[in-house]
């Protein structure tokens, strides 16, 4: 881990308190404005944040320097990257009325009688991935994305959701084949949530 010097900092925030996806859309959006090679201090306390802010650096280049948690806080340091690619903020406006859209299908999901509930639900290790996998499946095996259970993971996120075991390994398996970056199956029975595949570290 990168010894960073507090003189060094070009600028500091403190996004404690916070919810997805604010922080990110702040961090990205002062990075943007800062010049190559400065550092940037960020306090959050999102539980999402530190992966989010892993995929994003990731996305754009841009480096951690140092990343650890205090007292339930994630402090992490930020390089300006020579030719970083940050976000859009029309991006992120898009981000938001996604999660806007997929809370209110699954709004309309639980009311509908009509619909068979889905009982599995496939995680990924970034919500482009499962937006990617919607676009991919088109509805295959009855598949829908929505946002990922809180008792499965409180974090912002997605997940492809179906009806029954035998669909979701299906599913999980050809996004795999594919290259899509799944994590697990988490089966629903009543109000508990239990990952059901792969039961070990893939």
């Amino acid at each position: 881990m990168a010894i960073v010097e507090e003189k060094s900092i070009f600028k500091e925030l403190n996004l404690e308190g916070l919810s997805c996806p604010v922080p990110m859309v702040i961090t990205s959006e002062t990075v943007k404005k800062m010049k190559e090679g400065e550092i940037l201090k960020v306090k959050a306390t999102d539980p999402g944040f530190e992966r989010d802010l892993w995929n994003w650096s990731r996305q754009t280049g841009n480096e951690i320097l140092k990343l650890y948690k205090d007292n339930g806080k994630i402090i992490a340091y930020v390089r300006k990257a020579p030719d970083s690619k940050e976000p859009s903020i029309g991006y992120w406006i898009r981000f938001h009325a996604l999660g806007v859209k997929l809370h209110l299908r699954l709004f309309f999901l639980k009311l509908n009688p009509f619909v068979k509930k889905p009982d599995h639900f496939i995680t990924f290790t970034a919500i482009s991935e499962g937006t990617r996998a919607e676009k991919f499946l088109k509805g295959k095996y009855g598949s829908v994305l929505i946002p990922v259970p809180d008792e499965i993971d409180p974090r912002c996120g997605v997940v492809i959701a179906v009806k029954g075991e035998d669909k979701a390994r299906k599913v999980y398996e050809e996004l795999l084949r594919e290259g899509f970056g799944v994590e697990s199956i988490y089966k629903k029975e009543g109000g508990n949530y239990t990952r059901v595949y792969p039961l070990g570290d893939r």
